[in-house]
């Protein structure tokens, strides 16, 4: 993530912080869709615009359980809003069907830079069963920074943008 405007970063309350655990058990914090806004990362923005056909204004997500969603998570392909609706419940976790032929499908969908987004997601929303989602948010949180510098970092990255460490 760039560093032009980090004093302007907007943490989301405390309150707030389960906005970010994405019904799916994906982590909204490390997405750029999130992340860059916050960051004032004018790169990664510009990237996202492109990508997605919407001008940089528009680029701005408080997480998947916010009134502020990017339109491909509003309108989730993969159906898990959807079924969570339809089941009556926040997350997946919460359906005893857990897990799904959906989440199992869901795993190897999006790579960037040879990492896969969704990887561990069946593995996140049974710790967050197990220890509930505040305890999984701070595990994110301290996951998604570099372990050198403390740089908030996007869930793709190889090297952290400040300190130069390896991630992966």
């Amino acid at each position: 993530m760039g560093t032009k405007g980090r004093e302007n970063v907007k943490k989301p309350k405390k309150q707030d912080a389960t906005k970010l655990a994405g019904i799916c058990g994906l982590y909204c914090g490390t997405c750029p869709n999130y992340a860059a806004y916050r960051e004032n990362d004018i790169d990664e923005l510009k990237r996202i615009s492109q990508r997605l056909g919407i001008p940089i204004g528009e680029i701005r997500c408080d997480g998947c359980l916010s009134d502020k969603v990017m339109p491909q998570c509003v309108y989730c392909r993969h159906g898990f809003r959807r079924c969570a609706h339809d089941k009556a419940v926040t997350w997946c976790f919460q359906c005893p069907e857990l897990p799904c032929q959906r989440l199992k499908d869901f795993l190897d969908v999006h790579v960037v830079n040879g990492i896969s987004h969704h990887a561990h997601v069946i593995d996140d929303l049974h710790y967050m069963k197990k220890h509930g989602v505040e305890k999984w948010i701070k595990k994110q949180e301290e996951a998604g920074c570099c372990p050198e510098c403390g740089k908030k970092l996007y869930w793709f990255a190889h090297e952290c943008p400040e300190c130069h460490t390896k991630i992966r």
